[in-house]
Parts: C-alpha cells; sequence; structure tokens
C-alpha cells in the first residue's frame, strides 16, 4: 500500500491580506522583500485544496506568513486552523508566532494547539529578529514547544551562492545547533530547505546521537540546487528527508515531479514523499 503524499512545506494567507497587499507590504520589511514582487501568489485554503487535487497529494501542512507583529500571527493563525477545520483532514495546521515575544507566545502557542496545531513553523529567524546565537531566548522558546508538543519547522538558507528575497544570513551552522541541542531531542525539529547541509555533521559520532529528531524538508529545491541534493542527503541522513513544495512559491505537481525524477531508490522515495511525516505525527486521523 502506498503512503499517502504529504506536503509538510505550505503557505496560505487570508484573502484579506491578498486584497490589501500593499497595506501589509508596509507591515512588515520580510513580507515586503518576499512579496513586493506580484507575480509571487498569496494563495488561499481553497487554492491549496485545488492544487493538492491536482497534484494528487493527500495532505499537506500549512502555515501562515512568520511576522513580527503578534496581531498579525494571531490574526493568520485563525484563518489557518479555520481552513484546516473545514478541510476533512486534508490540510493539517502549523501556527506562526514571533519567538522573542514569550509571554505571547505562550498564551498562542497554547491557543493554537488547542485547535488542533500540530506545530510550530515556519519560523524565519532574521525576518522575525530571533537571534538564534541567543541561547538563553532559544531556550525559552523551545520549552514553550516542548511543553505544548509541537513540532518545529525552521527556514533555513545557504549562505553562500546567489542573492534571493528569502534569503537568511543567521542560519548558520553554530546557530542552528543552538536550537537542536535546546530541544534535547525531546520534539521534532524541521529544517526546511535542506537545513543548509548540516546534515553532513550527522556523520559525526557525538553529533549524530543528538540529531535523531531532526529532519529536513526539500521546499523550494530546484530554486536552489540541482537534483543531486536529493540522493545526497538521502545518504547523509537515511529516512530523514520530507516533501516540501514551498506552495505557492513552487507549485505542488512541479515539486513533486522535481521529487519523483530524482533517481532515489523506491525506499527512499516512499519515505520522502510521506513515510517519514507520518511517522513523526504530519499526518490527519481523516488521510
Amino acid at each position: 500500500m502506498t503512503t499517502p503524499r504529504i506536503d509538510a512545506h505550505t503557505h496560505i494567507f487570508p484573502p484579506d491580506i491578498a486584497k490589501h497587499r500593499n497595506h501589509y507590504l508596509g507591515a512588515d520589511l520580510w513580507f515586503r522583500r518576499l512579496y513586493l514582487n506580484r507575480r509571487h501568489k498569496l494563495a488561499n485554503g481553497q487554492d491549496l485544496l485545488k492544487s493538492m487535487d491536482d497534484a494528487g497529494i493527500e495532505a499537506s501542512v500549512a502555515f501562515g506568513f512568520a511576522w513580527r507583529d503578534a496581531g498579525l500571527c494571531r490574526m493568520h493563525n485563525d484563518y489557518v486552523l479555520d481552513t484546516a477545520a473545514s478541510s476533512n483532514g486534508r490540510i493539517i495546521p502549523f501556527c506562526v508566532a514571533p519567538p522573542n515575544d514569550i509571554d505571547f507566545c505562550v498564551q498562542e502557542i497554547e491557543r493554537c494547539s488547542s485547535r488542533g496545531a500540530l506545530g510550530i513553523g515556519e519560523l524565519f529567524p532574521q525576518g522575525q529578529g530571533w537571534n538564534l546565537s541567543d541561547g538563553n531566548l532559544v531556550r525559552l522558546f523551545v520549552d514553550i514547544a516542548k511543553h505544548f508538543r509541537m513540532i518545529m519547522l525552521v527556514h533555513t538558507s545557504e549562505l553562500i551562492g546567489h542573492n534571493y528575497p528569502g534569503k537568511d544570513r543567521t542560519t548558520t551552522a553554530p546557530a542552528i545547533w543552538n536550537l537542536i541541542d535546546a530541544t534535547e531531542g525531546a520534539i521534532p525539529v524541521i529544517l526546511a530547505h535542506w537545513g543548509i547541509g548540516l546534515a553532513i555533521h550527522e556523520l559525526i559520532p557525538e553529533i549524530n546521537k543528538k540529531t535523531e529528531n531532526v529532519f529536513y524538508d526539500s521546499a523550494a529545491s530546484h530554486l536552489v540546487y540541482n537534483p543531486k541534493i536529493f540522493r545526497v542527503m538521502s545518504s547523509l541522513a537515511p529516512g530523514k528527508l520530507i516533501f516540501g513544495s514551498d506552495y505557492p512559491l513552487i507549485g505542488q505537481a512541479q515539486a513533486l515531479r522535481h521529487a519523483e525524477n530524482s533517481n532515489l531508490n523506491p525506499i527512499d522515495l516512499e519515505n520522502l514523499l510521506g513515510s517519514t511525516a507520518a511517522n513523526i505525527g504530519l499526518i490527519s486521523p481523516k488521510t
């Protein structure tokens, strides 16, 4: 039996944000950087469900945008949660919160967890002004995620190569390690966009012991890497790769084709496209 196809990295937006795009472009610097270009679509929940039908994807993890403003995070979380509740289990909700606002994070993550959110993300360290090199602040936030048993998904960017609007210059290996170390393996951590190649450090025995609950998603892979990345990452971190499209930046069908044409062996491909995500809890009982 084929495991249901799961896309673990999609974004959806309330219609009001799309309608009043200019207002929101002025409300958040990193939203402006990412969505000033009108070709970057602001998809809603119905758009995502149609895309899933067209691509043959059974379930998608959906999150909003990593706003700095707590009120915008709450508004966006409500939309994601409401959309998931009416999706017959096909949309798996995550919530976003500004990690520097610890008091708000406690309340908001508890609220979203009670409404069915399975995780926190996509968090955007540089965009939200979250200094991953500040071990104390990182631990305070991670402790909240651990308390509510939330999966964490964090945006990462390679530090070299071409520039692009979402490139985060702060997600260095030592900074990401602060985050991983703070979790103590208690909750899954998904490092988006292949996790800056951190998987190579899993070959170090003492690092490997602490990364059993660290995973890597393939979101927007072909915009940065050639197709060999799938096989390289599968060799470095077998059974720890998770398919993500970064919809609507990348079409789900397009991202799925890239994954299926990556020459992974059948077991690794099955793990990538659904089994690993399901094993860490990224699946609705209805899928």
